[in-house]
């Protein structure tokens, strides 16, 4: 609504027009809502100070320029004329009545474009083939070729042997990493809610370094072990990571002594137990129960507590299923299974471990490696301090079926072809038909051979060995290179640790970590680095964790890991990240498990590593043989 304004005296010029805002009220009722013009006042002109007489009016002042007036309001339709106005609405009552319809405008909606984008694209440069160009299939002349190639060949062999042994361009250059720390930090503590005076027995990363699963029970249990803890597996880089909660729990009736992943597939967990069971996990697969296969409690079998278990290749062939199992138990008997085959029902080979004296006796296995560069070498620490350096047999040529009434199956024959002697295998063969006889049995397999009871002497012989030089105590611990192939660490109660090269007896050197008393000098256990030859961990039984490098020390430790200010310093197993190489896992007796992160320094190799270390290895024969 506007206001009109009134006609101006002559005496009074006008200044133009001034306009005012109406109102207009809103009423509500049953009948729905509607609008009600109200006049607008406009500003009394004379009867702000009383009424001014014509004769004293001031033409100037504006409050003479105005009159009072009324008049309508004024009705503002929509836009939409066909727009519905009213709709049916219902009252608590029942009743009916209409209601105005509000009108709007459209909501403001707000959408994102990217203004500065960029879309590689790829196109063909050269789009005509060989032949197009050329106008048909080119000619090859095979013969002048190869003669051109033997022509080149002396020259380019010449040539590359000479860049090779020259001084490299970039052989003096050391880039500045950004992340280069000189610190060793904590970055992740994890552990099982709900445990209790349950140690961490063994520690493994699979093979993509982002699942860490750690075994729990009782490393002092004697005898009956009536106590059951649980494999725990976490994926440490989650985000949402509970360090409490474990991703996956595998209930154990009893407890695992150790752990291993399957060096191909992330998934498959395999473990021994404090009874002598083997157990492979498919962590996975999402199932309740994960457990895959699992072997039995036999004489054949482990009756001990399993101290060692470890992926070997069956051949050299080099597929990811052409994995074995290889376990070691304080019973004397290295046991090598097929889980591709028989699901742990039984072992495809097995070796006793005798002394080498007059008298015959078991040696108790403790600590078991396989060469990762020659399989069929390895290495066995006992606890009775024996060091045994053992070779398995290459599978070869089968020497066939036995003759006679009796069907041999090939998991039977294969048992046999492990016999190199002919009067041992003659033997076991005599046996089993003995045994199919008296038990109507027709069909020779695995299972019947082993049910036939034969002497274990007899079904798992002696390996081929060389003693090296012994421990005063029970070996704990003993892993071979992943870079050097002759090169061997051996890690004892007695608070030594020993670097042997394989095809020597006598150690090469041997280290004496620092601890405080030499009741207290136990080594628990000791691992290589992923990425650096030179460097290993070792952890002491009554504490503290030794990092060695031996390019800056011969003799002693370059660092100690802070355990003192996240937890116990008593660490049971421990183990190097395969992919993230600065990282370092330690579980204690505490039931935790803790991630380091070592100094730039240690993970990253250096370039004459390999060959520093053959040369050290040479130094130190030779020192040894002129003392």
């Amino acid at each position: 609504s506007s206001v009109r304004e009134s006609p101006a005296s002559p005496a009074a010029p006008l200044a133009g027009p001034r306009r005012h805002r109406g109102r207009a009220r809103l009423c509500r009722g049953r009948r729905g809502r509607r609008w009600r013009s109200v006049a607008c006042s406009c500003v009394r002109g004379r009867a702000m100070n009383g009424v001014a007489s014509p004769e004293n009016a001031d033409p100037r002042d504006p409050r003479n320029r105005f009159s009072d007036d009324s008049f309508d309001g004024v009705n503002i339709q929509p836009r939409d004329k066909d727009s519905q106005k009213y709709k049916a609405v219902q009252d608590k009552d029942g009743g009916w009545y209409a209601q105005g319809v509000r009108l709007q405008t459209d909501k403001i909606s707000l959408v994102n474009r990217r203004l500065q984008s960029i879309e590689p694209q790829e196109a063909e440069v050269q789009t005509m083939s060989a032949s197009e160009l050329l106008g048909g299939e080119p000619e090859v002349d095979e013969a002048a070729l190869l003669d051109f190639l033997r022509t080149v060949l002396p020259a380019v062999e010449h040539e590359l042997g000479v860049a090779w042994n020259s001084m490299p361009a970039f052989d003096a250059y050391e880039p500045l990493w950004d992340d280069a720390g000189e610190t060793c930090e904590l970055t992740q503590q994890v552990w099982k809610e709900g445990l209790v005076d349950l140690q961490v027995c063994s520690i493994a990363w699979n093979i993509t370094g982002a699942m860490l699963a750690a075994s729990f029970g009782r490393l002092n249990t004697l005898g009956w072990c009536d106590a059951s803890a649980p494999v725990c597996l976490w994926n440490v880089f989650r985000p949402q990571l509970n360090p409490g909660e474990p991703d996956l729990v595998i209930e154990i009736n009893g407890f695992v002594m150790c752990l291993a992943f399957h060096p191909t597939q992330p998934g498959l967990l395999a473990g021994g137990t404090y009874n002598g069971e083997l157990m492979i996990w498919n962590t996975a697969s999402g199932d309740l129960d994960p457990l895959v296969a699992s072997s039995s409690i036999d004489d054949y079998f482990h009756r001990e507590a399993i101290q060692a278990v470890q992926w070997i290749p069956a051949d050299l062939s080099g597929g990811a299923d052409a994995y074995l199992l290889a376990t070691v138990s304080g019973d004397g008997k290295v046991l090598i299974w097929d889980a591709r085959e028989n699901d742990l029902s039984y072992p495809s080979r097995g070796f006793m471990l005798m002394s080498s004296g007059s008298k015959k006796r078991v040696l108790g296995g403790r600590s078991l490696t396989f060469s990762p560069l020659d399989p069929w070498l390895f290495v066995v620490g006992c606890e009775t301090g024996v060091v045994i350096r053992g070779f398995r047999p290459p599978p070869g040529a089968s020497l066939g079926k036995p003759s006679g009434q009796y069907l041999w199956k090939p998991s039977a024959i294969a048992l046999l072809d492990q016999l190199t002697a002919n009067s041992v295998r003659l033997q076991l063969q005599h046996h089993v038909e003995a045994y199919c006889r008296t038990a109507g049995v027709k069909e020779v397999t695995a299972e019947v051979v082993f049910q036939s009871k034969p002497d274990p002497a007899t079904l798992f012989p002696e390996p081929r060995r060389t003693d090296l030089e012994p421990h005063h105590a029970p070996v704990s611990v003993a892993s071979f290179s992943p870079f050097h192939r002759k090169l061997l660490m051996t890690g004892s109660v007695d608070g030594s640790l020993k670097l042997f090269d394989v095809l020597q007896q006598r150690a090469v050197m041997t280290f004496f970590p620092p601890t405080k008393h030499l009741s207290t000098c136990a080594v628990s256990t000791a691992s290589w680095s992923c990425s650096r030859p030179c460097v290993f961990a070792v952890a002491m039984e009554m504490g503290g964790v030794y990092i060695y490098d031996l390019m800056q020390s011969r003799q002693e430790p370059v660092l100690e890991l802070p355990l003192t200010v996240s937890g116990s310093q008593k660490v049971t197993s421990l183990q190097f990240n395969p992919k993230m190489l600065r990282l370092l896992s330690v579980g204690d007796e505490n039931g935790r498990v803790r991630v380091f992160r070592l100094p730039f320094k240690l993970s990253e190799p250096q370039k004459t590593e390999v060959a520093f270390l053959g040369q050290l290895m040479g130094n130190s024969k030779a020192d040894k043989a002129e003392k």
